[in-house]
């Protein structure tokens, strides 16, 4: 019953909706305008640190990331020991980071390397980007190298080696237009050109803008290969910058471009083919096979689909249906059995998958199963186009269609004059129970 004597209860109006709080709560926070740089760096405790994150309550952290943490745990099959391992990297962060305002820089998250082995940070950074937290300030390992060996050049030097970076890079949607270069290619074509920018720097040049076509034949050296990166990257440095208008004329024009020297195709050891065809780590067998049987590169063999296999036969993107040997679709299998046994839930779609793939879409590096195998998919590759080209009688036209290669790829195999050490098709180099 209730009591007369009591005050009725007073029922204030809502500040806002319970649809707008939820907004409120969820919106992360902005950006701050300064940011203070750490004075000097000291690394935690670590058992300090993970005895602190196991007994203290931190849902700041948590209450934000918990939904976007178990809806990528979901969709990318994460084991519950790698949920909970990122849950508890989220609160060492919280802990290490307090002042952070609930947004916490990449460098960082990756700073904890160093002194908490138990964390994820790869998956810790994935999950605070979905849900909004993450201020992404990483520099690609390129453009720290590239700092490296050229913060002692003079300016404007250094700028107009800058400009040739970016745009070699990330390309350019600007007149005159270029397309972007792959990492590794700017990256060969910067070593080729620095001794000779050093040299100029020593003499005292500080720019690019006076140098001549005798100041760069001077500077190129005797060695056909050194030559030619070297050359090659001084027009792509001069073209870009006479296209930007910093500099009036291209020193490079009247300098012919020759091939490099190549070394001649030679075919490898039998029993290094048969040693690395029959290695236990399934992995390394399958690839193995792919590329000795059917000259696959390393990036053909890195991008293969699960669904690019279809009864035996391999569908290549370039239009290519390869029929996969018999000892291929056996070590096929046997990967096969090894991925589903010690990935069942993997959602990754790559044939090819590492632990630190499997939690998610992304194929494996250009190095796996490389390493393991004690050959170079390069070597075996070049073995197997020999092989054709001596049952062949150097045929180009079967060796451009059945490898989908050039046919100045394929005169460069046919003209070595050399033949296969092997005496018969590489399926007889192994054993009749590894068939």
């Amino acid at each position: 019953m209730n009591d007369v004597r009591q005050p009725a209860e007073l029922h204030l109006p809502m500040a806002m909706s319970i649809s707008e709080a939820i907004r409120v709560i969820n919106t992360p926070p902005p950006i701050p305008t300064s940011y203070q740089p750490v004075l000097f760096y000291l690394d935690p405790d670590p058992v300090r640190l993970r005895q602190r994150s196991n007994e203290i309550q931190l849902r700041d952290i948590t209450s934000r990331t918990d939904h976007f943490l178990y809806a990528r745990a979901r969709e990318y099959a994460w084991s519950k020991r790698q949920t909970n391992q990122v849950r508890r990297t989220l609160k060492v962060l919280q802990l290490v980071f307090p002042g952070a305002n609930l947004r916490f820089r990449a460098s960082d998250i990756l700073t904890m390397r160093s002194y908490d082995d138990g964390s994820n940070i790869r998956s810790t950074i994935e999950v605070l980007e979905d849900s909004g937290l993450l201020i992404d300030d990483r520099v690609p390992s390129f453009t720290k190298l590239f700092e490296r060996k050229t913060h002692a050049l003079p300016e404007p030097m250094r700028s107009q080696l800058e400009l040739w970076r970016d745009i070699m890079v990330d390309g350019s949607k600007t007149p005159p237009r270029r397309q972007p270069r792959d990492t590794m290619t700017v990256k060969g074509q910067m070593y080729g050109i620095l001794p000779a920018i050093t040299r100029w720097v020593e003499d005292g040049r500080t720019s690019l803008v006076g140098i001549s076509t005798d100041d760069i034949l001077a500077a190129l050296p005797d060695d056909p290969s050194r030559r030619h990166t070297m050359l090659l990257g001084f027009r792509t440095l001069f073209t870009i910058l006479r296209g930007r208008k910093q500099i009036f004329i291209d020193p490079t024009k009247a300098i012919p471009l020759r091939s490099p020297r190549r070394n001649m195709p030679l075919p490898m050891e039998p029993t290094a083919i048969r040693d690395a065809l029959v290695n236990p780590d399934p992995a390394v067998a399958m690839a193995v096979s792919l590329v000795a049987f059917h000259a696959l590169t390393t990036q053909q063999v890195q991008h293969i689909h699960l669904t690019d296999i279809i009864d035996g036969r391999l569908r290549m993107p370039d239009g290519r249906d390869i029929p996969l040997a018999k000892p291929v679709r056996v070590r096929l299998s046997a990967w096969l059995d090894h991925r589903a046994k010690r990935w069942p839930e993997t959602k990754n779609p790559y044939l090819l998958v590492t632990v630190q793939t499997a939690p998610r879409l992304s194929p494996p590096s250009r190095n796996f199963p490389w390493k393991k195998a004690g050959v170079t998919a390069q070597a075996l590759r070049t073995d197997r186009i020999l092989y054709e080209v001596e049952q062949t009688g150097g045929d180009i036209r079967r060796i451009c269609d059945l490898f989908g290669i050039s046919v100045e790829g394929a005169l460069r195999y046919t003209a070595t004059g050399q033949t296969a050490i092997k005496a018969g098709p590489i399926d007889q180099l192994l054993p009749a129970a590894a068939r």
